[in-house]
């Protein structure tokens, strides 16, 4: 295993062009076309997606298929969106950007010194936002590519910050902390369904009292929110690399069970912010969220979106 991890990042600086499938062959991207490429990105998603979760739990040969996982999925999604070899055009809405600084500056004026740990920087962009604030800052990511994106954007001075590898079991998160606010955009649903617990009690330990964990995950009643969703009607589960998606509910239940004190959403989200107020009538929300299946699968979606049925704030006590 640690060996295809290997051969995969040789490939992506030999030859940007070419991917390693998840059956170890060789994959040349330039000669399919887009309806091809997202069908390959289908395939590979479900066919890691399957050894991920065969896999043993917290083994050395689980972190290396999820690095490779991304490595060539991330190359596929690039190429189908014509950027073939420049890596994916994956950024954060400037509305989460907003959020992020918002929080820092209110842990700032309460006495915490504000410093902000990322997981799953992809592209870089939020931290990018982060440093331009002057706010301390770090990260992780699995893959090798989008760390090569995210140094370019942000600075190869930072590039010390932008680590590659796995969360759980590096210790380098935990040692350059302790950390006021973590922050993860679309990686809950990627995580096993059998580590979230040990994702959530790491997070919560590397956090100061009174630190948050800000938590952008697709909500399970818009399903299906990766690849699938290219392939298959509204209301399919997710076969992708979204190993489970997660009501509201779940992910308030499971931030309480990892020792969070409390756990809020946005009140709304206006096109360029959300809107904090307490906790976001997130109990009501909770209550009411099982009526979005009655609803048309659009208007399920905007309520989702415009209620922050999609985002949460847990606070450590």
């Amino acid at each position: 295993m640690t060996d295809e991890v290997d051969l995969t990042a040789a490939t992506v600086d030999a030859d940007p062009h070419t991917v390693v499938l998840a059956d170890g062959s060789f994959r040349t991207l330039a000669d399919l076309s887009r309806q091809e490429l997202i069908a390959l990105q289908w395939g590979q998603e479900r066919a890691f997606a399957q050894r991920i979760v065969a896999t043993q739990k917290g083994s050395a040969g689980r972190a290396a298929v999820i690095g490779s996982a991304y490595d060539t999925v991330t190359q596929i999604f690039a190429a189908a969106q014509g950027n073939l070899g420049g890596g994916p055009v994956m950024g954060v809405h400037s509305r989460h950007v907003r959020l992020v600084l918002d929080l820092l500056g209110r842990q700032q004026k309460r006495g915490i010194q504000p410093r902000i740990f990322e997981i799953g920087y992809g592209a870089g962009t939020m931290l990018q936002g982060v440093c331009n604030a002057g706010y301390p800052f770090g990260g992780i990511e699995v893959s090798r590519a989008m760390q090569k994106k995210a140094v370019e954007l942000v600075g190869r001075e930072h590039e010390e910050q932008l680590l590659v590898g796995d969360f759980l079991h590096d210790s380098a998160p935990a040692e350059n902390g302790p950390w006021s606010l973590v922050y993860w955009n679309d990686v809950w649903e990627h995580i096993p369904p059998d580590e979230i617990g040990d994702w959530l009690r790491r997070i919560h330990g590397m956090l100061v009292p009174g630190g948050q964990l800000v938590t952008v995950t697709p909500n399970w009643h818009v399903r299906p929110s990766d690849v699938t969703s290219l392939v298959r009607p509204p209301r399919t589960e997710a076969g992708g690399l979204h190993l489970k998606e997660y009501t509201l509910r779940e992910v308030r239940g499971m931030l309480r069970r990892a020792g969070f004190a409390k756990a809020a959403t946005p009140l709304v989200v206006v096109p360029k912010r959300f809107v904090l107020c307490g906790g976001g009538l997130i109990g009501l929300k909770c209550a009411l969220e099982p009526a979005l299946e009655w609803l048309p699968f659009a208007a399920a979606r905007l309520a989702c979106r415009g209620l922050a049925l999609s985002c949460t704030i847990a606070t450590k006590s």
